[in-house]
This record gives structure tokens, C-alpha cells and sequence, in this order.
């Protein structure tokens, strides 16, 4: 097959919006910047999406498999593990750190995407952070999920949503290790909530500056366009790197869901998260599946480049004749995951719920010693190439299970061609996922 994005460079599909935000800026094109505003304040969002309802559904699944009271215990230990930094960091006590703490919960919520933040207020023992829209739990609740699919979402027995029965554990586990309440919520109507932060041993100081409380809820993009609007133009430092950004919130919602895989493992074993994920990550992947199948070529390529972009990945891109190849080096999650490199070290695998996979399996890529995370890439290529003999299923994210054997080692994604003879995909990739590759294919 003949190679045929020849228009515009990969290297130019592969930039992120910012680099064209920057480069408009520089010259002065003032429509274009705020376009490539735009696109950036929407960079992230069907990633927010996946993660919010993968983890709500996660927790929906474990209360319906094995009630109320073993998936209460469940979201705890999750809930302790993931809060186990901020405990270290409020005991220390110092003021940078009693600060650096509640700035960093405050991050995970301002990029959660549809969340509406007002300033943080500030008295003598705490910092208060009103949601006058929450974008995860609170967006659920908009939604009235729980009532339309009471299996995946809720309700629980006090009436609260699956999402927000995670987000309420980790305050009890915060507030259980330091023995007082620093993290509390109050859930509202519509969606919103009212979070407040106690200031511990520092209670009485000021914490924030009145800028400061502003700006720690407004994105980049949010305080670019501000500085615009007052005609000041020196927003360099907002745009660049913008695709990390929301990285609190992604690392802590990847990490979530690494220690929802070893809860299953712990539960049911393989066999177990293999069924966690069909029926709690698939379908939302399956559902992206038409539009997907709808884009030619370049306009496939470009839109997987932009999903690595920002799922904190740092990749390059080359054509081969019948499909374009991403090289991450690392992927945004599993890869960094195995590196240790998630935000405030959230992450290390051989931490308590952070195994790895001892045996072979089709979830693992048929791999020994495997990442527990990378599953979710297996269940993707699964849905993909268990119907690749359907040319309306696109094969737009095919994971090579087997390249990212050590931490060192970049991971390879494939977007296959609209037109590729789907009969010479390399069987390999089948058979990592436990699936007949086509009769005719060939090594």
C-alpha cells in the first residue's frame, strides 16, 4: 500500500496544540491562538471521560459482585494507598508542606473537565474550595447515572454515587492517619460539593495570597485567556508544556485504577480482572468505535497523536506502508507507571497494591512477571482485533503487548489504514491476546 499522508509532515501531526499557540502567538495571529486555546482547554476531555466512568464503574462492579460492605473495605485500602503522601506531608507540618498539600488536592479537581471552581477562601483552620460544579462525582450526579444505571453507578445504601464513594473513602483514610479532619466534603445539589482543607499545626497562619487563591483554580488556559482579555500577551510560560498540565489529576485517576486491577487480582485473580475489565472498560472503548471508523487517514493519525499528547506521553511517529507507528518512550501511564515516574510518587510497583502478574494470561499479554496496569491495553487490542475481520471496526490503537519489557524500554502503539489488507496484520499481536490471527496472515 502506498504511502499516503504525504500533505502535511508527521512532525507537524505530531505537535501538540500549544506548539501551535506558541507560534501564533509569535506572530501576532490572534484568531488562530484562540483557536488553538480552544482546542487545548479540550485537550484532555475524552481521557477525563474514560477514567471518570472506568473508575465509577469499577467500584459499581465490585458492589455488585461482592456487596456493599467487601466493596466499602475495598475502596479503603484503595483509599489509604493513594493517600499515603499526603498523610507523609501533612505530618510534616512545616508550612510549605501543609501548603503543598492542599494545592495539590485543589489541582486534581480544577482539571477535572466541566468542574467550575471559585476562588478558595481562607479563615483561621481552614482552606475551603467550592465546586460550584464538580467535574467528576458531581457530574455524575448531573447526569442522574446512578438512576439510569443503577448497576454501574449506584445508588449505595446512603444514596451516594460510585465515583463518590471512592472520593469518601480517601478522606476517611486521610483523616484516619492523621487522627483529625482535614479533608472533609459537602456534596450539594446539582452536582456540586464544598470541600474543606484544615490547615493542621498551622492553623491561624495565612496560607494563600489572595492571587494565590485565585489562581490555584484557574488552568493555564483559563489564565492565558484572562491576560488576553487584558491585552497582555506575555503568556509563554501558560502554553508551554500546557499538555501536562492536568497531569495531577490523570496520574491520580491512573494510579486509582492500578489499585483497583490489584483488588481484582486479590478478589478473583485473573480470570477475574479479565471480567472487570470487559465489562467495566470495553464498552466505553467500544463506544468510541464509529466515530474512529469515520476518520481517513491523516485525520486518525492526528487524533491518536493528540490523545498521546495528552496522556503525558513523549513519543515520535513514522508511516509504514499500511499503518502508522507511535513509539512512547514512555506511554503516558503504563509506561511511566513502570518507571515510578507518576506524580508525587505516587506509584511504585511491589507497593502495596501495585503487584505485578506472576503468570501468564491473555489479559497480561500472555506475559510472566507482567505490569498489572498494562491489562487495560490487552482488553483494548482484544476488542479491536477480536472483530478485525469487520471493516467497520477500526484498528486505530493495537498495542504491541511485548515491547515494554523492562522500565527502560519504549511501548509501540499501531493506528492500521483505513484500506490495510487486514489479513497480513502480524499474527503476533493476536496471539498475545489469546486470539486466531486470520488464516492468511503471514509473519
Amino acid at each position: 500500500m502506498a504511502r499516503d499522508v504525504t500533505d502535511t509532515p508527521l512532525q507537524q501531526i505530531a505537535r501538540p496544540p500549544e506548539a501551535l499557540a506558541l507560534t501564533a502567538l509569535q506572530q501576532g495571529d490572534t484568531d488562530t491562538l484562540h483557536r488553538a486555546l480552544d482546542e487545548m482547554a479540550a485537550g484532555h476531555a475524552g481521557l477525563d471521560a474514560l477514567s471518570l466512568h472506568a473508575l465509577a464503574r469499577k467500584a459499581g462492579k465490585l458492589h455488585q459482585d461482592f456487596g456493599e460492605d467487601r466493596a466499602r473495605e475495598a475502596l479503603e485500602r484503595i483509599g489509604r494507598q493513594l493517600m499515603a503522601t499526603w498523610v507523609a506531608q501533612w505530618q510534616a507540618g512545616g508550612v510549605d508542606d501543609v501548603r503543598g498539600a492542599i494545592a495539590d488536592l485543589v489541582a486534581i479537581f480544577r482539571h477535572q473537565v466541566g468542574a467550575d471552581l471559585a476562588p478558595l477562601e481562607e479563615d483561621g483552620p481552614h482552606v475551603t474550595l467550592h465546586l460550584r460544579a464538580c467535574g467528576s462525582g458531581g457530574r455524575i450526579d448531573r447526569q442522574r447515572l446512578a438512576e439510569r444505571h443503577p448497576q454501574a453507578y449506584g445508588p449505595w445504601r446512603d444514596g451516594v454515587n460510585s465515583f463518590c464513594q471512592g472520593c469518601q473513602a480517601q478522606q476517611r483514610a486521610l483523616n484516619g492517619a492523621l487522627g483529625f479532619d482535614a479533608w472533609t466534603a459537602d456534596k450539594q445539589p446539582g452536582g456540586a460539593c464544598v470541600l474543606r482543607f484544615h490547615k493542621g499545626v498551622q492553623a491561624g497562619l495565612v496560607l494563600f495570597s489572595d492571587a494565590e487563591r485565585l489562581a490555584l483554580t484557574r488552568t493555564r488556559v483559563d489564565q492565558a485567556r484572562d491576560r488576553l482579555a487584558q491585552g497582555d500577551t506575555a503568556i509563554e510560560s501558560l502554553l508551554d508544556g500546557q499538555r501536562k498540565e492536568w497531569m495531577p489529576w490523570h496520574d491520580f485517576g491512573v494510579v486509582w485504577l492500578a489499585h483497583f486491577y490489584a483488588i481484582a487480582l486479590e478478589l478473583g485473580g485473573p480470570d477475574y480482572l479479565d471480567e472487570l475489565l470487559a465489562q467495566t472498560y470495553e464498552p466505553a472503548f467500544v463506544a468510541g468505535f464509529p466515530r474512529y471508523a469515520a476518520l481517513d487517514d491523516e485525520a486518525l493519525v492526528r487524533e491518536i497523536a493528540r490523545t498521546w499528547n495528552y496522556h503525558c506521553a513523549d513519543f515520535h511517529l513514522h508511516e509504514e506502508d499500511d499503518r502508522f507507528v507511535f513509539t512512547l518512550d514512555p506511554c503516558g501511564s503504563g509506561g511511566r507507571l513502570l518507571r515510578a515516574q507518576m506524580w508525587r510518587g505516587l506509584f511504585r510497583y511491589g507497593a502495596p497494591l501495585s503487584p505485578r502478574m506472576p503468570e501468564a494470561h491473555p489479559i497480561n499479554f500472555l506475559r510472566r512477571d507482567a505490569p498489572t496496569y498494562c491489562t487495560h491495553c490487552a482488553a483494548s487490542n482484544r476488542a479491536q482485533l477480536g472483530r478485525a475481520s469487520d471493516p467497520a471496526v477500526p484498528l486505530f490503537f493495537v498495542i504491541d503487548g511485548h515491547a515494554q519489557r523492562a522500565p527502560g524500554m519504549p511501548c509501540r502503539t499501531f493506528v492500521y489504514k483505513r484500506q490495510a489488507d487486514r489479513s497480513r496484520v502480524d499474527p503476533a499481536l493476536f496471539h498475545q491476546v489469546g486470539l486466531p490471527a486470520p488464516a492468511a496472515s503471514h509473519p
